[in-house]
């Protein structure tokens, strides 16, 4: 295969692996990438050039800066990068709706210890509830207040 025809992806500590096998782009997306990825996936953009152009009126960043963001995204396994010509064209590896699922999982996960119920009171305003903490067969029960009275 012509390196210049090649998709690949870089994944951190994995080296180079196929665009199409199959895995899920790992980590989070900080903001700047954020912007870039929403280029790719709302505006049709496939150049570094292409985002760069759409995110100019409401957000100049410097066109090297965007090269950065969506290099740092190759390499995170966000895109698949291949060589056309003198440029790279980029594809996202997933979907805006997987990655949205996996922050909300990641940040129900941090947030609120994997509770949807508990994520879903505090987006609705209720007052926090804690969730009942179950005792594990081998944990001493000892008197006196509980952790989660501890901790708020």
């Amino acid at each position: 295969m012509n390196r210049s025809d090649k998709t690949t992806t870089a994944t951190a500590g994995a080296g180079r692996v196929s665009a199409d096998d199959g895995s899920p782009a790992p980590g989070r997306l900080t903001r700047a990438e954020l912007k870039c990825m929403k280029a790719l996936w709302f505006e049709g953009a496939r150049t570094v050039r292409d985002v760069h152009r759409i995110l100019q009126p409401d957000h100049p960043l410097a066109y090297t800066t965007v090269l950065t963001v969506m290099d740092r995204l190759t390499r995170k396994g966000f895109l698949a990068r291949t060589r056309q010509g003198r440029a790279h064209t980029y594809l996202p590896r997933c979907s805006f709706e997987e990655s949205r699922s996996r922050a909300v999982a990641e940040l129900t996960r941090t947030w609120f210890d994997g509770s949807a119920r508990q994520l879903a009171v505090f987006l609705s305003g209720g007052p926090p509830q804690a969730e009942p903490v179950l005792p594990r067969p081998n944990d001493k029960i000892e008197p006196g207040p509980q952790l989660n009275e501890h901790l708020l």
